[in-house]
């Protein structure tokens, strides 16, 4: 009944109105599936990128050790790929297997970059490169650049712990204070339209100096059916931009977020509907 009659309403056949109903349907779920299958693989590219830059700088320290025993730089990658040191050894083996088939180190370490997102390991090779084209000392560069690898991740750990009260607030903010005040301003909303006359009325009340005036006493312009339907995209909208600012406080990337938004969103739609029958029960036990 309700497609007949928007059918009508626009002079549109019936036919082709349930044929761009089903038309809007396939795009929807074509996008809503493009979205979720491109977060999970940011989400896995960015899983890479971490356990990649947690091993980084026990890894060259390792291939300088190797260096420093007489191996060449290919040698000294292939034997340092130990299993400890996870998908960076699984990378490094499968690019240097086409380095021993003739290609040459400089196209390997290109390729090696390319494995993964990650710009401190993009850094670290394209160092390598000109360090091995310009007849550089590799086995200090190596160091130097473990070193460096090291004190970077440990700064961010640090930076990450200091901005914990930040991240509480976030997540507060957005599962719990949130919810609540939509919760409460709905059951307002819904008290006022309960008390509310359907016309417009006077009321008399004191003035400033005592003289008598008058407020106009009508029903809410917003109704509660209205509001909750902003509350609940508004509390979408909040825990996914919440969520994505506790990824950057945390790993510095946005990629994470994903991974605490659907537990943002359920906590913040519980935390909603609780308090709204909370509210509920209070009222109805006054009255």
């Amino acid at each position: 009944e309700f497609n007949a009659s928007l059918s009508s309403a626009f002079a549109v056949p019936s036919e082709l109105f349930l044929g761009l109903e089903l038309l809007l349907a396939l795009l929807l779920s074509y996008g809503a599936v493009n979205v979720l299958v491109n977060a999970f693989l940011l989400m896995r590219s960015e899983e890479r990128r971490n356990k990649l830059e947690e091993v980084l700088a026990d890894f060259l320290t390792l291939v300088a050790s190797n260096m420093k025993a007489g191996m060449t730089l290919d040698q000294a990658m292939w034997y340092s790929a130990k299993p400890e040191f996870g998908i960076l050894s699984k990378e490094i083996k499968f690019v240097l297997k086409q380095s021993f088939s003739g290609v040459t180190l400089e196209e390997t370490l290109d390729r090696l970059a390319n494995r993964f997102d990650s710009r401190i390991f993009k850094r670290t090779m394209l160092l390598l490169k000109e360090a091995a084209s310009s007849g550089g000392e590799l086995t200090k560069v190596l160091e130097t650049t473990s070193e460096d690898v090291r004190n970077m991740k440990i700064m961010q750990k640090e930076i990450s712990a200091s901005l914990t009260v930040y991240k509480i607030f976030v997540i507060f903010a957005a599962v719990v204070g949130t919810p609540f005040l939509f919760a409460v301003a709905s059951k307002l909303i819904e008290v006022f339209e309960s008390i509310a006359p359907d016309q417009q009325i006077a009321l008399p009340t004191a003035g400033p100096f005592g003289a008598l005036s008058s407020i106009a006493l009508t029903k809410p312009i917003i109704t509660s059916q209205d509001f909750m339907l902003f509350s609940l995209p508004a509390l979408f909208i909040t825990a996914l931009i919440s969520s994505f600012m506790v990824s950057v406080i945390s790993t510095g990337t946005r990629g994470q977020g994903l991974k605490y938004f659907p537990f943002m969103l359920a906590g913040s739609y519980a935390v909603y509907f609780i308090i709204i029958n909370i509210v509920e029960s209070f009222f109805s036990w006054i009255g």
